[in-house]
């Protein structure tokens, strides 16, 4: 698997206090895990990060940390007018309308220069400064998110296409890609390694869940041996696998009574000549 060079994504980051991280509708699990992992790591480093989805998340996506966090909608309806470097020089700002127009007024300080009006930035609230597109392979996979925002996707400078392989449609030169890798998982995770970020515990569980979905339990032909380094990276820094099975993920009353709930025996070894018997079961939902 090849590193993907994270050397734009670092500048974007340090220039960054917002970001946000935006899925496709019908999302994988593995993207999901992928985004929300992000999302951790740049939170711990003192980043402002929102996740949105057209799709509200559903069940399948429960065993993620942090999937509440994910939300339908992206920026808000209020227009944010900033003054860089010139916040010093700001007495007070009013308005009033005058001929149908709304106009802001500026003063500056008694002995400050004026406002330079050509550094001014407009931006709408909520929106982030950089925006990560988490396997969106065209715009219109974003659905009314980018519906909403046609204007601010088209002239936004600071995207960063995340995915196994280029997207259809070439709306950033900023992508990190690998199409050897096996998972979205792993170039998050080779991404993440080579910005030298810290990995929280909880995102290593999320890439985890992730990888495993995307390869089918490593089952994928995809899957290299670099494939179970990331796993064991991923657990060697607490990332947490699902627990097996046991009666006490059942309600009371499901397994009939007389079975013994036991693991399916291991590949090569002889199950009980019981098993291949016909067998009578009685049960609270049977009686």
């Amino acid at each position: 698997m090849a590193t993907p060079d994270a050397t734009q994504l670092r500048s974007l980051l340090q220039s960054s206090q917002s970001i946000a991280m935006l899925l496709p509708k019908n999302p994988k699990l593995d993207a999901v895990a992928s985004a929300l992992a992000l999302r951790l790591v740049f939170t711990e480093i003192g980043k402002s990060v929102n996740v949105s989805c057209p799709e509200a998340m559903t069940v399948q996506f429960n065993q993620l940390v942090g999937v509440d966090t994910v939300s339908t909608q992206f920026g808000g309806r209020n227009l944010i007018i900033s003054f860089p470097d010139q916040t010093e020089s700001v007495d007070k700002v009013s308005y009033h309308i005058e001929s149908g127009e709304l106009r802001l007024v500026v003063t500056p300080k008694t002995d400050s220069p004026p406002i330079d009006h050509s550094r001014l930035k407009f931006s709408p609230a909520g929106h982030a400064e950089t925006v990560v597109l988490v396997a969106v392979d065209r715009f219109t996979d974003l659905d009314h998110i980018y519906h909403d925002n046609k204007d601010l996707f088209h002239k936004h400078t600071q995207l960063i296409y995340l995915g196994l392989n280029p997207p259809s449609e070439s709306f950033t030169p900023h992508q990190l890609i690998d199409p050897s890798a096996a998972s979205l998982s792993e170039i998050t995770l080779s991404t993440l390694e080579t910005l030298n970020l810290p990995l929280p515990a909880d995102a290593a569980t999320n890439l985890l869940l992730g990888l495993q979905e995307a390869t089918q339990n490593f089952l994928d032909q995809r899957v290299t041996h670099q494939t179970f380094e990331t796993a064991a990276k991923l657990m060697r820094v607490g990332a947490r696998r699902h627990h097996a099975v046991s009666p006490s993920d059942f309600p009371a009353g499901s397994i009939p009574e007389g079975v013994e709930f036991k693991d399916t025996p291991s590949p090569g070894s002889t199950a009980p000549s019981d098993w291949y018997a016909p067998k009578i079961y009685r049960g609270p939902m049977l009686q």
